[in-house]
């Protein structure tokens, strides 16, 4: 959204300093609505800012590909950018001011969940001694995919012209489905602990309730304090019961 957001603006029937300027309120909601999750993420959790967030993002998209499909009208070319292909005529000025409200609304719903949110979960998915490598992996694959949105996103303005944020909202929306079925809550979790859900398979939606077993008094001292295996409370308990009488 964000990186051709001045096409969106023409296509909307913006002209000039009005493009400009529309286009720059954007990146001031980006940085003011970061701030809440900054605040909140550890209260609300990951997960809930995924879902929610994809689902409301899905949400713009769609209204936003159907504001440009229904008002909008073929043209060659918009202030000569003849890779801008549709355009909302000046009679439908309302439509115009919905398709930069569901912009800015797209914004002010990725800022707070998806934009520091994935970076935070990177951080804290993977095991210390893979934890380098795989945020730099992370981190590479972002810009491969930002060079790809870069250069595949022009040429979908002129072909599909508007049917390029259905597919962006179909994306989005398997994104949302992908975090619901694979990504575990991580909120307040230790490292361990993250280890132990991934060891036992338990299903990323069950994730957030999750309680992790605690050794017993004797287990620990079994390994020396060197290991802490996984067994059950309860279990654990009525062993050290029964040891003890």
């Amino acid at each position: 959204m964000m990186y051709y957001i001045v096409y969106i603006f023409s296509m909307a029937g913006f002209e000039g300093n009005a493009t400009l300027v529309s286009s720059s309120i954007q990146y001031v909601i980006n940085v003011v609505m970061t701030i809440p999750a900054l605040l909140f993420i550890d209260k609300w959790g990951r997960r809930p800012l995924f879902i929610s967030g994809g689902l409301i993002m899905t949400l713009w998209l769609i209204i936003m590909s159907i504001l440009l499909g229904v008002f909008s009208e073929p043209v060659d070319a918009v202030d000569g950018n003849d890779q801008i292909r549709i355009l909302i005529p000046k009679d439908q000025a309302s439509a115009s001011k919905a398709v930069i409200a569901c912009s800015y609304l797209f914004v002010a719903t990725f800022a707070p969940t998806w934009g520091p949110g994935m970076w935070i979960y990177c951080s804290e998915i993977f095991p210390l001694n893979q934890r380098a490598v795989a945020n730099g992996l992370c981190a590479g694959a972002n810009w491969i995919f930002n060079f790809a949105l870069a250069l595949f996103v022009p040429p979908a303005f002129t072909n599909i012209t508007w049917k390029t944020y259905v597919m962006f909202a179909v994306f989005c929306f398997a994104m949302t489905v992908h975090v619901f079925f694979l990504f575990p809550e991580t909120k307040g979790k230790t490292l361990e602990e993250i280890g132990q859900i991934w060891e036992e398979g338990i299903p990323a939606w069950k994730t957030g309730g999750f309680e992790p077993r605690r050794p017993s008094v004797n287990d620990i001292k079994a390994t020396g304090g060197t290991q802490i295996p996984h067994h059950d409370d309860k279990a654990a308990t009525e062993k050290d019961h029964s040891e003890s009488a």
